[in-house]
């Protein structure tokens, strides 16, 4: 398949990007190194004036793995620089898996491991379970989606002082999530700043929230997968092995969470660990980078060596 450069109004900090089309949609992604196929997802969701998320979130894990894996970190469906479902039905979670899916299945790898944070964290888990043959391992970061526990993000991150599609907005939605707010960079605002003013972004909300597709697809879509997933890892099947990794100081989503996913999925599969980052909020990935990617490098060895 075609490989296209894509420019952007900046120069990222991670390499330019690649561009091929995946079920009809522009989809942009990076790549780099050799070896085992580490594949990230990030969180979030299309339709947010506030703060928008892109694959350069992972740049602080992407370039240190890279020396030893092969790392891929894409834009979801409606996302970063990918470009928007093409029907108003599509403005759901199962759009954004099916995407992820055949997005995968372009990489030719013979399963990948699969790294999903806060709602990328309950995309991943759905790949697996729905697309087992495309995944090696799971590792699970800091979703109050996928964790039955009830979350408190909306309340921890309600009244945004700042203007919609500002960097003061954005600044502050981060600074939110995090324990300490020195870990939100000037480069991660930024980019969530360029992200969010893009007009495929605004787009996204304006059908969200104008035109009520959250409320006529995406919520109540996801609110039924959620059930069926939860459901799904009561009765073993995710039989993949899997890590668990989460922030202690998560404003967004209880630590109690951490231990129902390990709950749920451990009495059907042995291989599942849990590792609690103390001092930290829901990005353990930018907030102790050097200490996730050992954790995922060992991780990703381990499953390996296993075959």
């Amino acid at each position: 398949m075609e490989e296209i450069r894509v420019e952007t109004a900046t120069e990222p900090r991670m390499r330019m990007p690649l561009r091929k089309r995946v079920d009809g949609v522009d989809t942009v992604y990076h790549e780099a190194g050799e070896g085992e196929t580490i594949v990230f997802i990030y969180g979030g969701n299309f339709g947010s004036p506030d703060a928008a998320s892109s694959a350069h979130i992972w740049d602080l894990n992407f370039f240190p793995l890279s020396e030893r894996f092969r790392v891929v970190a894409f834009d979801k469906l409606g996302q970063g620089y990918t470009g928007n479902p093409t029907r108003d039905e599509d403005y759901t979670m199962a759009a954004v898996v099916r995407h992820a899916a055949a997005f995968i299945k372009t990489l030719d790898a013979p399963g990948v491991h699969l790294v999903g944070h806060s709602r990328g964290g309950f995309a991943a888990t759905r790949i697996a379970l729905e697309y087992p043959d495309l995944v090696k391992s799971l590792s699970i970061v800091c979703s109050g989606t996928l964790s039955p526990t009830i979350s408190p993000n909306e309340i921890a991150l309600a009244g945004n002082p700042h203007k919609p599609y500002s960097r003061e907005s954005s600044r502050w939605v981060y600074e939110g999530y995090v324990h300490d707010p020195r870990s939100v960079t000037e480069d991660w605002v930024d980019r969530s700043y360029e992200v969010t003013n893009r007009p495929e972004v605004k787009k996204t909300v304006r059908k969200m929230v104008t035109e009520g597709l959250a409320h006529r697809y995406f919520l109540p879509e996801l609110a039924k997968q959620k059930r069926e997933t939860l459901q799904w890892l009561k009765e073993g099947r995710l039989q993949r092995p899997v890590e668990i990794i989460w922030g202690a100081n998560d404003k967004t989503v209880s630590s109690q969470g951490a231990f129902e996913v390990f709950n749920m999925i451990g009495p059907h599969q042995r291989h599942v660990e849990i590792s609690m980052f103390n001092h930290c909020g829901h990005f353990p990935y930018r907030e102790h980078p050097d200490r996730f990617n050992h954790l995922l490098s060992r991780f990703v060895d381990d499953v390996s060596a296993r075959g």
